[in-house]
């Protein structure tokens, strides 16, 4: 499970930088498209609620070093989303077309309604966000939705590394 938790880690932190490094610096993006939900949700379908809240967790800890909106955020946005799609771990098959893209815009619509929820805990903070009824939000769920699969397709070379082995596999590999 460690190894699978840091090579998960990698992967949000190179995430992170791209998000934060390179797509924040196009100008002509309306609103940037979330890989670092889109990765969180597809280790969190692979291995489960433990897993997706630990990367939910470590990449609201980078977007929160990163992007310096208030310690905790991001994290506790995360963390949630990483365990709420940790349930349809045996449900969801991670290939192909449409199941990317219909968890990936689901995700993408309670991201935005968990951040509303989340201002009312942070009162103080002057955090920007247009609400499920704009067009930036509407240009974040279409990116995040055309990314789904290609970043799908992607992780999913990774799957033997990122992979938690379950006691199943233990016991029959012995």
């Amino acid at each position: 499970m460690t190894k699978s938790i840091l090579i998960s880690s990698f992967i949000l932190f190179c995430a992170v930088l791209t998000e934060a490094s390179v797509l924040a610096n196009i100008s002509f993006l309306y609103a940037m498209p979330d890989l670092v939900l889109i990765c969180t949700v597809y280790f969190a379908l692979l291995n489960g609620r433990g897993v997706g809240q630990t990367t939910g967790f470590i990449s609201g800890l980078l977007l929160d070093f990163i992007t310096g909106i208030p310690f905790g955020f991001n994290c506790l946005l995360r963390t949630i989303i990483g365990y709420i799609y940790g349930f349809f771990t045996e449900t969801l098959i991670l290939k192909g077309i449409i199941i990317p893209m219909a968890t990936i815009g689901s995700a993408t619509i309670i991201k935005s309604i968990l951040i509303s929820l989340l201002k009312l805990l942070f009162p103080n903070v002057n955090l920007y966000h247009p609400g499920l009824i704009s067009n930036q939000f509407l240009f974040e769920l279409i990116a995040n939705i055309l990314l789904a699969p290609v970043m799908f397709k992607f992780l999913s070379f990774f799957n033997r590394s990122l992979e938690v082995s379950t006691t199943q596999d233990r016991v029959d590999n012995v």
